[in-house]
């Protein structure tokens, strides 16, 4: 009977997690029933029971509404969301293009011009609309070369159909639904309600200026066999572009970083027969194109007046050349190239799209560890986890931050985004701390993974981390619950701390050679007991050091944190397909 007691506790925990009141109070019965055969103290039990059994009847009572304003109530949510989503989807069928609209649409809300070869030619689609999914969707129709989707703007969604030879389409509006026939000829009215309009075509000496968008100074990048060609909209020079090169276990990475801006940098995908990667980001006022192959290629680059070449030669095991054209010269030039010493882990191909969320720990008025001079943990667990945010986008990762501003979420709150989202990962951000006594001799980056606390220091992280946690529980309920826990996901998380725990260390040795390593440990964080994923709890440093505090408060040793943190994912996944 003592072991169903037990039994009947742990169930009622986990209904909790789950925040389901009905079977809390059934859990409860239970336990109260079960506790008084044994002759246990079943008083907060049944206060418990209590104040469940009277908010169940508040509620039951608030939602006893006439069914009209229910109705009206859905009927308005279902508007809202309409007006804030007007596209409701995206599709190909045959050689059509086809977008449903949850509104009304109008000639007016489309907007069609065609662009000369460069290399080439591109017929574009301007339609009046917000796509949520406009990132996740891949259009692709037989016989043309390239289909890319991007919005444009917050209410622009943006469609272009590429080809070698001049796309031939028209489109035809419905009421709420515009169809774009690729490669046919203009089609005839079927209804009188349909309305075509066959596309505008530019001549050679025609105002190409009203056509292009002028804040974009980048105008085209595509890629054909082993070439990436770059259009521009403005004269270049060698100002304008920086080149770099990687090496990391066998893999080489080339990185051209290119001045201007590119809106359709997130739907531009590009592909090399030769070289295994090739990613395209967009920084601030700069795109940037990465080539990642496992052997060593020649490469050659030229750069004209308005446009940039970047060609792969032949692939070799040794010496890197890349020749160079400039606009004054035909000859090629080699380049010596140095590789760089900081290491940079590649993303491996069964990573891409994984769901990583991240947690910037406390917030709000919950300020965390406080160090010198009144600096603040939840600062710096928010400037990490923003960088991480960043990097692991440009690598192809979907990620969530569960708070991107200074705000408190409950700690039991913390992973319910992460379940959501169907997150392979969960991450929690923190910053560590000491008493006076011993803040000036300790110091060193930890990574924890849930279980029950197996030693002292880590009870005592946990308790500091632990303390703005309103459930109350014994220490015997907590252990108990911890060691029911899927012991399969903490041996995957165990994994993920230990990868982890590795790139911070290198990553942070790269600008300070002293960065202690206190390990990877076991530790009962609530923050994590949610999770349904992988998860850790990574301690960057300790804010109480009068040195280590320093180091944490700068955004170049922020970002080089942020970027192990990433390459230990990035390990993690090559191990763990």
């Amino acid at each position: 009977m003592e072991q169903q007691y037990k039994e009947a506790r742990i169930e009622f925990l986990k209904s909790s997690l789950r925040k389901d009141d009905n079977q809390k109070i059934d859990d409860l019965k239970k336990i109260i029933e079960l506790g008084k055969k044994l002759n246990k103290d079943v008083r907060p039990d049944e206060k418990k029971l209590a104040v469940l059994n009277k908010s169940i009847k508040v509620i039951n009572n608030k939602n006893i509404e006439p069914t009209q304003t229910s109705s009206n109530n859905k009927q308005n949510k279902e508007k809202q969301s309409n007006l804030l989503y007007s596209i409701k989807n995206v599709t190909t069928s045959n050689n059509s293009i086809v977008v449903d609209f949850n509104v009304d649409i109008k000639e007016d809300d489309i907007k069609f011009f065609e662009l000369k070869p460069s290399p080439l030619y591109r017929d574009v689609f301007d339609i009046k609309g917000y796509f949520k999914d406009a990132l996740a969707t891949k259009l692709a129709i037989q016989g043309v070369e390239q289909i890319t989707i991007g919005q444009f703007q917050p209410d622009v969604l943006r469609i272009v159909i590429s080809g070698n030879n001049n796309p031939d389409t028209s489109y035809k509006i419905t009421k709420r639904q515009l169809i774009i026939d690729v490669n046919s000829k203009q089609s005839t009215k079927k209804d009188e309600q349909i309305k075509e309009i066959s596309k505008q075509k530019i001549e050679p000496n025609s105002n190409i200026q009203e056509m292009v968008d002028l804040k974009n100074s980048i105008r085209s990048i595509s890629s054909s066999g082993d070439k990436i060609t770059i259009q521009f909209n403005k004269k270049i020079s060698q100002k304008d572009l920086k080149y770099s090169t990687l090496k990391q276990n066998g893999n080489f990475e080339y990185i051209f970083d290119i001045n201007g801006k590119y809106s359709y940098v997130e739907p531009t995908k590009l592909n090399l027969n030769s070289i295994d990667k090739v990613i395209t980001t967009e920084n601030k006022n700069s795109v940037r194109i990465r080539l990642i192959n496992k052997n060593n290629p020649k490469i050659k680059y030229i750069l004209k007046s308005n446009e940039l070449t970047i060609e792969v030669l032949e692939t070799q095991s040794e010496k890197v050349e890349v020749a160079k054209n400039s606009s004054d010269s035909s000859s090629k030039t080699n380049l010596p190239t140095k590789v760089s010493k900081q290491v940079q882990n590649t993303t491996p191909k069964n990573a891409i799209n994984k769901t990583i969320v991240i947690d910037a720990g406390h917030g709000g008025d919950d300020v965390g560890a406080v160090g010198p001079n009144k600096e603040y943990e939840k600062v710096i667990n928010l400037e990490v986890a923003k960088y991480l945010d960043n990097i692991l986008k440009q690598r192809g990762y979907k990620v969530y931050l569960t708070r991107s501003t200074d705000k408190f979420i409950k700690v039991m709150d913390r992973t319910i985004l992460a379940n959501e989202k169907n997150a392979d990962l969960f991450i929690s951000i923190h910053t560590n701390s000491m008493p006076k006594e011993k803040a000036s001799s300790t110091s060193g980056i930890e990574t924890f993974f849930l279980s029950p606390a197996r030693s002292e220091r880590a009870k005592k992280v946990a308790a500091l981390e632990n303390k703005d946690d309103i459930r109350e529980m014994s220490e015997s309920s907590k252990n108990v619950f911890l060691e029911s826990l899927n012991r399969p996901r903490i041996t995957a998380s165990h994994k993920f701390a230990i990868d982890v725990q590795s790139g911070l260390l290198q990553a942070a040795r790269t600008k300070y050679k002293d960065v202690r390593d206190t390990g990877v440990k076991e530790g009962p964080f609530w923050v994590l007991v949610g999770a349904q994923m992988p998860s850790i709890l990574i301690e960057l440093g300790f804010i109480s050091h009068p040195v280590e505090s320093k180091r944490l408060y700068e955004k170049d040793y922020q970002q080089r944190l942020a970027n192990g943190i990433a390459n230990g994912i990035d390990s993690y996944f090559l191990k763990n397909p």
